[in-house]
């Protein structure tokens, strides 16, 4: 009978500290997962500024464009939801995107680009009025070259 006692001890004691240990390593290894990704999202978002502000205008479309998918992807990620730093880029790029629209001419491409900008910005609660892009997409267009992209 001492026995099955001492062993049941020993069992709930090694179920008790596996617990903790697990729980505590499953946190560092998700908070180490979430760093990454978060790592990752900033990282595409310099890149295709970079990217953006170097290239010509095509070149620039297709790096606001291949972020702005990279964020979609990472915004299906548990851990990335609520990633305020990427939706905040995802938001700008798509600025960008309408403002290089709005300067081929594109207008219905560009009012897209700009519900999709209002669209991550309430993502993040802050509700910007479609003007108040619309301004911000007419101050892109109207400050750069005409041989460069809208920045």
């Amino acid at each position: 009978m001492k026995a099955l006692k001492l062993c049941g001890m020993a069992l709930s004691s090694g179920l008790l500290v596996g617990v903790i240990a697990g729980s505590y390593a499953g946190t560092w290894i998700d908070g180490v997962l979430i760093w990454r990704e978060m790592s990752a999202g900033t990282g595409y978002a310099e890149l295709s500024n970079l990217q953006y502000d170097q290239a010509d205008t095509d070149h620039a479309r297709q790096a606001q464009l291949g972020f702005t998918q990279f964020s979609q992807s990472m915004s299906k990620l548990h851990s990335a939801q609520g990633d305020k730093p990427l939706l905040i880029d995802t938001g700008r790029a798509y600025l960008r995107l309408a403002a290089i629209e709005e300067r081929a001419g594109n207008s219905s491409l560009s009012r897209q680009y700009v519900l999709n900008a209002q669209q991550s910005f309430r993502s993040i609660g802050r509700d910007i009025p479609e003007a108040e892009l619309d301004k911000q997409v007419a101050k892109i267009v109207s400050t750069v070259p005409a041989n460069r992209p809208p920045s």
